[in-house]
């Protein structure tokens, strides 16, 4: 990927009086909420002095009277807390959490939509490291719980195993060894199994996944520990604060850029954003998949890391990036609970005109659930074991149902189940 490194920027008296004068506030204002990176400001009309350099210039002076500084190894890392992430950070927080739980979907669809997410985000995760399996594929294999049948399924199962680590360790501090067995589990029975077990001991190269240049070249081997550690001490110090979506997303772009194993990093950059995530008591974060959001705008993922590195190692590009795919994440969340509950509202009615029309309330309610529910179906069995009532029961309420055309018996392998008609011969029912 062809990326332009950001010109040295000029100092002169008069570009540092505008700037303290605020003669271009809202030119940086703007750049603030934009997040001008060179390439980007440099084609723009209507800059400061008409000129890229200069406004550049002005740009990298008003960020750097705002960083804040973090080292790691023996390098500085900077990001501003600009107003515009401030305010992503605060509507985050109250809508797109606290609004969810104002507006809750049923504990049924929650722990359904709670297992696909986890299940999406082993497929999504793996994906994006090169795993060929479609995500239908993949999902047969992990909700049937059959064994991998290749590479790719193994990356997904592993990465299954890993999510399910990961809540299981959100009370221990990050050390080298939760990473080490986290990147094990990532890497078990796979190619990268070889470098499982321990930080990198070789110096390694990051390619551009569309050109193939090296696009990245991590720190050599024997500052590896140092990074590491610093890393660790970042994660587990809470002074001072730092917003945990800010600090995750740190954590995350500080794994791909030291790279401390031969391979397998990037899923577990991703696998300790989540981790930390939960670990701040964001427990909504384990209903989406921020890897699906990742790998659908994979070019700015990359360049969200390019950026950071080719400017100085302002990590603020790469924060902006993670919110952004947060809201993205959690805007599909939205979406399916206002989907069930509109749906709920949907089986309540046509339960009630199934009542109307002389059958009994268990009748009612598996229509009303069967009208929609993609592919939905139901057993004698399952149906007697909710409503609590012995099989013959069930099945003379199920076979009232075959009869008037409501639902059809049918061979699922070598089980009978039930499902409806169709919609449309509900709705003749129930005089739609």
């Amino acid at each position: 990927m062809k990326f332009e490194n950001p010109p040295s920027p000029l100092m002169t008296d008069k570009l540092i009086d505008d700037y303290f004068d605020k003669t271009y506030s809202g030119f940086l204002k703007t750049s603030d909420d934009k997040y001008y990176y060179w390439d980007e400001l440099k084609h723009r009309k209507k800059i400061p002095y008409n000129d890229p350099l200069k406004a550049w210039s002005l740009i990298k002076l008003h960020r750097r009277g705002n960083y804040k500084r973090l080292k790691f190894g023996i390098e500085e890392f900077n990001y501003c807390l600009t107003d515009n992430i401030q305010e992503n950070l605060h509507e985050f927080d109250l809508k797109l959490i606290g609004g969810l739980y104002r507006n809750p979907i049923t504990p049924f669809h929650r722990a359904e939509y709670l297992k696909n997410s986890i299940l999406e985000e082993a497929i999504a995760s793996s994906q994006m490291e090169g795993a060929a399996t479609t995500t239908k594929v993949a999902f047969e294999m992990l909700k049937s719980g059959r064994k991998p049948r290749d590479e790719s399924e193994q990356m997904i199962f592993n990465n299954l195993r890993s999510i399910k680590l990961i809540t299981e360790e959100i009370d221990k501090p990050l050390d080298f060894t939760l990473i080490i067995e986290l990147h094990k589990t990532m890497t078990a029975n796979t190619s990268a199994e070889y470098c499982a077990g321990d930080f990198r001991k070789k110096q390694i190269f990051v390619q551009d996944h569309v050109d193939g240049e090296i696009a990245h070249r991590p720190p050599e081997v024997k500052f590896v520990d140092k990074y590491m550690t610093d890393l660790c001490e970042f994660a587990n110090s809470d002074k001072p604060f730092i917003h945990p979506i800010i600090k995750a997303s740190i954590i995350h772009f500080l794994i791909g850029y030291i790279h401390p194993f031969m391979d397998g990093n990037g899923r577990t950059a991703r696998a300790l954003f989540y981790w930390f995530l939960v670990k701040k008591e964001y427990s909504l974060i384990k209903n989406i998949s921020i890897s699906r959001a990742i790998l659908n705008s994979r070019i700015q993922y990359d360049k969200a890391f390019l950026k950071t590195e080719n400017d100085n190692n302002d990590i603020t590009y790469f924060i902006n990036y993670s919110i952004k795919s947060l809201r993205v994440a959690f805007e599909s969340l939205i979406k399916y609970r206002d989907k069930k509950k509109k749906d709920i509202e949907q089986a309540n009615l046509v339960s009630y005109k199934i009542l109307d029309n002389g059958l009994n309330k268990r009748q009612a309610d598996l229509v009303g659930y069967l009208y929609i529910k993609e592919k939905g179906k139901v057993n004698i069995a399952s149906y007697s074991k909710k409503h609590e009532i012995v099989r013959q029961t069930a099945r003379k309420d199920l076979n009232e149902l075959v009869n008037i055309g409501l639902i059809n018996e049918v061979k699922d392998g070598r089980s009978v189940v039930f499902r409806i008609t169709s919609k449309e011969q509900v709705d003749k029912f129930i005089g739609e």
